[in-house]
């Protein structure tokens, strides 16, 4: 992928020592770092899919993608994760070459799976928020489920062409890791690049842009009625049907109650897509310097640094464990069943301690 290391200049006999010592280092801090990633993504992204099989009222339009989302990232942990950690140590691919291209294809179907429902994601978010009242006729069922199919569909599209011969895969002995060859197709690259990171940053920023321009107009229209509303005396309110007043005026309360509706569900998306925003911010993190190193990577004659190289690809598989923690953390109901089962595994776990104390202190009796 990148070109060999330059030779060592003669007359520093420690130069050989050092390079030996910081790749060393560079593999086993990645290593531990993606080891890490692993075990928190697993558990992250395990409790959470049984909070939704425990509660599948949950699973309404907009949670499905998020399901959607954390099955990619879980895919990503168990399938592609564990033969990055093999390759990290030694300076060869110890598997089959055709492993190492199959590895490459998965990496790459999982994360843009994943990136094609944040974008799934953002546009549904933007759709209920726009437009609340008609969104449920409009973002059915059947059309969330034809959509996750065309995540699928798209990313498999866009992760398999090397194996047919537009780019190629091979392993890095530089970095130590597999990966796409970017100079050896620079139309590939290119397509990459700009369906994996800065077509779907264009399009999440356009979607939250019109979204936060909404809620401008949105809280100047409800605030002076909502004004209006409430400098009106109590007793006006709770007076009985035959009040002169309240038949006098039936008309303000028909008309404040969809502005009302509509300014509560108006809320409740908002907090829905400051979730999906942090998710958004998360993925620019995680994706954007692995795409901008790929980008760098299109010419022949870059150098890129391996510990650069092993903070990219860090920084790539982080967002696997960062979307259950963050989807988590800011939904409420899911929150509450994701404790909810955490205290039945803690529970479970000390009883088994407990019992296993126990019986192993009667034997030694």
């Amino acid at each position: 992928v990148f070109p060999p290391p330059q030779m060592c200049a003669p007359g520093f006999p420690g130069s050989n020592r050092n390079l030996v010592w910081s790749s060393t280092v560079n593999s086993v801090v990645k290593m531990a770092l993606i080891s890490v990633i692993v075990c928190v993504s697993l558990f992250g992204n395990v409790v959470v899919l049984l909070v939704f099989q425990r509660k599948p009222q949950l699973l309404h339009v907009a949670n499905r993608f998020v399901l959607n989302l954390l099955l990619a990232d879980l895919l990503q942990t168990i399938l592609v994760m564990p033969f990055a950690i093999a390759a990290t140590v030694p300076g060869v691919w110890p598997l089959d070459a055709r492993l190492c291209q199959a590895l490459v294809v998965l990496m790459h179907l999982f994360a843009f799976a994943g990136v094609n429902t944040i974008i799934v994601v953002s546009v549904d978010r933007y759709l209920a928020i726009i437009h609340p009242l008609s969104y449920p006729t409009r973002m059915t069922p059947h059309l969330g489920t034809n959509l996750i199919i065309c995540t699928w569909v798209l990313s498999f599209l866009q992760s398999t062409p090397p194996l047919f011969g537009w780019g190629a895969i091979d392993f890095d002995r530089h970095h130590n890791v597999c990966s796409v060859v970017w100079s050896s197709s620079l139309s590939y690259s290119v397509v990459v690049s700009t369906f994996s990171f800065w077509l779907p940053v264009l399009i999440m920023l356009g979607c939250y842009w019109m979204v936060f321009r909404a809620a401008r107009r949105q809280n100047a229209l409800v605030h002076p009625i909502q004004t209006q509303s409430y400098s009106q005396p109590w007793p006006q309110d709770f007076q009985g049907p035959s009040s002169p007043q309240l038949q006098a005026q039936p008309q303000p309360q028909p008309q404040g109650y969809p502005i009302r509706v509509r300014h509560r569900r108006f809320h409740y998306h908002c907090k829905a897509a400051r979730v999906v925003f942090v998710i958004m911010a998360s993925y620019i993190l995680s994706m954007g310097p692995y795409s901008i190193l790929n980008t760098i990577s299109m010419s022949a004659r870059a150098a890129v640094p391996p510990w650069l190289s092993s903070l990219a690809l860090v920084l790539f598989f982080l967002q696997c464990c960062l979307h259950p923690y963050i989807y988590g953390y800011m939904h409420r109901s899911v929150r509450k069943e994701f404790l909810a089962l955490l205290s039945i595994i803690l529970y479970f776990s000390v009883w088994h301690c407990v019992l296993s104390i126990h019986c192993n202190y009667f034997k030694c009796m």
